[in-house]
């Protein structure tokens, strides 16, 4: 048996790992063990390849055992979003809009530069359809639910990567994220999900929803594991030399600014939760003040209209050959493409410009925003609403009225855990000026530092 679980910091599996403390093969045996018994009831994973884990995680132990270096994430199990392609396993989207699945070979570049640091890829997480949604509620694979609480959401659309982290089906995951996707499961699952600056990692590879606003990112327990992910997906030791640099830097000469947009209209359990959160944060910086960004008004309906249009360009063709492929819901959405004029697309990049400027200014003031990630608690995976304060509301634009933005600028945004309420986790949102992911970094990493949310786990990790 490994003396290593799946919450084990990453730094600390692969140190164990180099340094033959422990077995590769055994912490993926561990852990496909795990997946066998917890999977059927929280629906994590779409294609498990169990084989092709066990057999890299061999590879690992022979380069250790020939004392070759196997990488920055020796035998660090992870996870990866099925809608990144992978060399050993299909890539369905959550759609059956590529039959079984886009076929084995091609890989992400992501992917590839994980595999060269020495991690261990176990298989493919669930998602909403073509992710294009925010409860992973999928309708042809069936829904991911919540480690904390299997009657609810788990966020979405990388929900299957944040359930499996908080679970401990794996060590770590990849995301993506075009209004909100690594943040708001993150925040469902009580886990850390980055989404760094627009271009700093490829998307090739990646079934794209809206090119413009997509990103990929790490999911993870800690920052410095997400810093660490981040650094071995840029590829090579400076990328990793950077980020986790970011970890040792002292947050007390920044400048914090208290988004009003990233505040407004909470449910009283989120909002306390983020007081308390923001009361630890006070004495790890040098000032933190109150900002407003009037532009931020008109974010959400211009993402909106430019996710619609992105979208439909790439999927006419699958909707023209084969919509009876899709799920009936998302179907729908997709279709909503068709409406989105050439004018009301040129008029959201307006907005986008415009955002883009706003979020540019206020960083000339404050170095960092914090933010609400969510404004509600992960809503029952029948409800088709969430709830703020009593009050019914669109769960859609709910989670993505504080996530959406940042996309439409390309800003670094981090969500981490920062509470409970009702047995179910509060995600704490820091965004950066673009290019500024280590300054997100160092302050996501002092918060880990003085709280214990991030250690917290769900029953069925227990």
């Amino acid at each position: 048996m490994s003396a290593l679980t799946p919450f084990t910091d990453l730094q600390d599996i692969a140190k164990a790992v180099t340094h033959r403390q422990v077995s590769a093969v055994d912490l993926v045996r561990d852990i496909l063990d795990a997946i066998d018994r917890h999977n059927p009831s929280l629906n994590a994973y779409i294609t498990v390849s169990g084989e092709a884990a066990l057999a890299a995680a061999e590879r690992v132990e022979k380069q250790v055992a020939q004392k070759k270096d196997p990488g920055p994430l020796a035998g660090v199990p992870i996870a990866i979003k099925d809608l990144i392609l992978t060399a050993d396993s299909p890539t369905t989207g959550g759609s059956k809009i590529f039959g079984t699945g886009i076929p084995e070979g091609d890989e992400a570049t992501v992917v590839k530069r994980l595999r060269k640091a020495g991690a261990i890829i176990l298989g493919k997480t669930n998602l909403h359809e073509v992710a294009l949604g925010v409860t992973s509620d999928n309708e042809h694979f069936g829904p991911v639910r919540n480690p904390w609480n299997a009657e609810h959401v788990a966020g979405g659309s990388s929900g299957g990567s944040a359930a499996a982290v908080a679970a401990g089906l794996c060590a770590a995951s990849v995301g993506t994220d075009t209004r909100g996707s690594i943040r708001i499961p993150s925040s469902c699952c009580g886990v850390t999900g980055f989404k760094p600056t627009y271009g700093l990692l490829p998307t090739d590879g990646i079934v794209p929803l809206a090119p413009s606003l997509d990103h990929v990112g790490p999911m993870t327990h800690t920052v410095a594991d997400a810093a660490l992910m981040l650094g071995a997906m840029i590829g090579g030791k400076a990328g990793i030399d950077r980020f986790m640099k970011a970890l040792r830097v002292s947050s007390k000469g920044l400048v914090i600014g208290i988004s009003e947009y990233h505040l407004r209209d909470l449910d009283d359990d989120v909002g306390k939760a983020i007081d308390k959160a923001l009361k630890v944060l006070r004495p790890l910086v040098k000032d933190i003040r109150e900002v407003e960004l009037p532009a931020l008004e008109a974010a959400q309906e211009a993402s909106a209209a430019i996710t619609a249009a992105e979208a439909i360009a790439y999927h006419d063709r699958y909707l023209k050959a084969t919509p009876s492929a899709y799920g009936p819901a998302v179907r729908k959405r997709l279709e909503g493409g068709y409406k989105v004029t050439a004018l009301e697309y040129l008029y959201a990049m307006a907005t986008r410009a415009a955002v883009r400027g706003a979020f540019a200014q206020i960083f000339t003031e404050v170095d960092l925003l914090v933010g609400a990630t969510l404004p509600a608690l992960p809503p029952r995976i029948d409800e088709r609403t969430v709830h703020i304060n009593g009050v019914e509301a669109n769960t859609v634009e709910s989670f993505t009225r504080f996530n959406s933005p940042q996309n439409l600028a390309g800003l670094p945004s981090l969500s981490i855990p920062c509470g409970l309420a009702k047995g179910l986790p509060i995600g704490l949102q820091f965004i950066g000026a673009e290019g500024g992911d280590e300054a997100v970094i160092t302050l996501g990493a002092a918060f880990q530092r003085e709280t214990h949310w991030h250690q917290r786990r769900p029953p069925i990790a227990r």
